[in-house]
């Protein structure tokens, strides 16, 4: 946001001057675009929930009432359903607007949420586990694919690109926050067509093999820091599915419990589940290496979207007995060694995923010993 604001309206300047003078070819239409632009959210928004993420939550809550009216009835009570936010505005209002999809305006202010823990060692874990910010989060090597790629031929050649559109040299860090900017603009506003998008030719946004370099630089940082490029970053989230096997197994408690929680925890309980895994690590020159590479599973625009959601629901099947159906992204999704035609014996899932604390020792795997500090 503070890019956005300072860098954004100067690099407008440079553009608008260097068609003045000739110096570049834009239609007409682009022109007026980035005459009349300016930024359309204020840098004490950053961080907080947007009116469309408020709609889309809306909408979330009352598909899923949809798909399961017995496990989540249009009323409230404590006995039915358990929320549970993050200390950031924006789990919270996504929280709050969820409920209201469930419960309509009304009667979601009725609903009681619990206070936030900020280190929510269930559905923020990755905060309380010192090991994996020191070793991974905070490592430079944990980024060493990414840094190779930036300085590939490959984004050299994008900037070249984008440098000749505008007339003015300028580096990823620019090139990324305009396409940022293009794509928070899109989203946050249908009626409107951002002129940053108008920078960016198809070739462009996908290079060889027709793969975003966007996109990819993405997901090399995301598979890297938060995916399967280390043992501790997905196994730290055995205490989420533990949380959920736990409360598959007990007869008490609320029927639905929903939890808001952030991108980093989606993203390592995917891994932990054996999800969008390739064959071989993501690395730098994958992109240009693998013929096939844009059918690649580890893709952040498809597994980590905007709601961003996944569910466990149980089933009492006839033969199977206790089973579970995981649905990513409101769609049914088979996990690697359950049966691919319906929900996994719940017994059939706890052999294959730590639910017991002996299989989830959490603080001693996020201990830092002495001898490593």
């Amino acid at each position: 946001m503070p890019h956005m604001v300072d860098d954004l309206p100067e690099l407008q300047h440079v553009i608008l001057k260097n068609y003045a003078n000739g110096v570049i070819n834009m239609s007409a239409d682009d022109v007026a675009l980035f005459r009349k632009w300016k930024l359309s959210f204020a840098q004490g928004n950053a961080m907080k929930l947007a009116v469309e993420g408020e709609n889309e939550m809306i909408d979330l809550g009352e598909r899923y009432q949809a798909r399961f009216p017995i496990l989540m009835p249009e009323a409230f009570n404590n006995q039915t359903y358990k929320f549970r936010f993050t200390a950031t505005q924006r789990t919270e209002e996504s929280a709050r607007h969820f409920a209201v999809g469930l419960f309509g305006w009304h009667n979601s202010k009725n609903v009681w949420y619990p206070l936030p823990v900020y280190k929510d060692r269930v559905i923020r874990f990755y905060k309380a586990c010192p090991r994996w910010r020191q070793e991974i989060d905070k490592n430079p090597d944990a980024k060493r694919e990414i840094t190779k790629f930036l300085n590939s031929k490959i984004v050299k050649n994008m900037l070249n690109n984008v440098k000749k559109r505008i007339g003015h040299d300028i580096d990823y860090e620019t090139a990324h926050l305009m396409h940022t900017t293009c794509a928070f603009e899109t989203a946050l506003n249908q009626s409107i067509v951002s002129p940053w998008c108008k920078l960016f030719s198809l070739n462009d946004f996908k290079v060889k093999f027709k793969i975003k370099v966007f996109e990819y630089a993405e997901d090399l940082e995301f598979f890297w820091i938060d995916g399967y490029g280390y043992p501790l970053t997905y196994e730290q989230a055995c205490v989420a599915l533990k949380d959920m096997f736990d409360s598959f197994g007990s007869n008490e408690g609320p029927v639905t419990t929903a939890y808001f929680t952030h991108s980093g925890t989606i993203l390592k309980l995917t891994a932990l589940l054996g999800l969008a895994k390739d064959t071989h690590p993501l690395v730098y020159d994958s992109f240009t290496l693998r013929k096939k590479e844009h059918k690649r599973a580890w893709r952040s625009s498809v597994i980590d979207t905007f709601a961003s959601n996944m569910a466990f629901v149980l089933y009492d099947c006839e033969y199977y007995g206790p089973s579970v159906l995981f649905m990513l992204q409101e769609r049914p999704v088979y996990l690697p060694g359950c049966p691919k035609d319906m929900p996994c014996p719940l017994n059939t899932m706890k052999a294959l995923y730590p639910d017991l604390d002996e299989e989830c020792q959490f603080d001693a795997m996020c201990h830092i010993t002495k001898a490593e500090n």
